[in-house]
C-alpha cells in the first residue's frame, strides 16, 4: 500500500504535539533551560516537518491510499501468517520453549511460501539456532526453555 504525504504529514504533526504536550510535565528549572527543552524543539519540528508533507500531497493530488502493484489476496495472506507465527509464539513460547518453538514458526512460515520442506527444515534449524546462540549464549538473553531445557 502506499499512503499519501498528507496522511503521512498529519500522523507526524500528531505524534510532534503529543511530543510537545507530554514534555510539559517535565519539571521547571526557574529561567534556565529544563530537561523539556529539547523534546519541545524537537516537536516543533516534526509539526513543520508534518506540515511540509502535507502540503506535499495535497500538490500531488494522489490518492489518500493506493495499492502498489503485486499487492495481491496472495501478499494479505502471508502478513497475517507471519502475524499468527508471532501470536503462536506469545502463547507456546513458555511451553514449548524458543528453539522448537522458533523452529516451528520458520518451517511453516517457509512452507506457506512455497518452500521446499527439506531446505525449509535445514534453514529454520540453522536460523533458529544461530538465534538461540547469539541472544543466549552471547548476550545473555534469557530465552524460554520449555520441554528440552535448553
Amino acid at each position: 500500500m502506499r499512503f499519501n504525504d498528507a496522511l503521512i504529514g498529519i500522523g507526524v504533526i500528531i505524534f510532534g504535539l503529543l511530543v510537545v504536550v507530554h514534555v510539559q510535565s517535565y519539571p521547571r528549572m526557574g529561567n534556565m533551560p529544563g530537561p523539556s527543552l529539547f523534546p519541545t524543539v524537537l516537536g516543533v519540528l516534526l509539526m513543520i516537518i508534518g506540515a511540509v508533507q502535507i502540503s506535499s500531497g495535497v500538490k500531488s493530488r494522489a490518492p489518500l491510499v493506493a495499492l502498489l502493484p503485486g499487492f495481491n489476496a496472495k501478499g494479505i495472506c502471508y502478513i497475517l501468517a507471519v502475524a499468527l507465527g508471532v501470536v503462536f509464539y506469545i502463547y507456546a513460547s513458555e511451553t514449548l520453549g524458543f528453539l522448537l518453538t522458533s523452529f516451528c514458526i520458520m518451517f511453516v512460515l517457509m512452507l506457506i511460501m512455497r518452500g521446499k520442506p527439506l531446505p525449509s527444515a535445514l534453514v529454520s534449524a540453522g536460523a533458529a539456532l544461530c538465534a538461540y546462540l547469539i541472544f543466549n549464549k552471547m548476550l545473555s538473553v534469557p530465552l524460554p526453555r520449555g520441554l528440552f531445557y535448553f
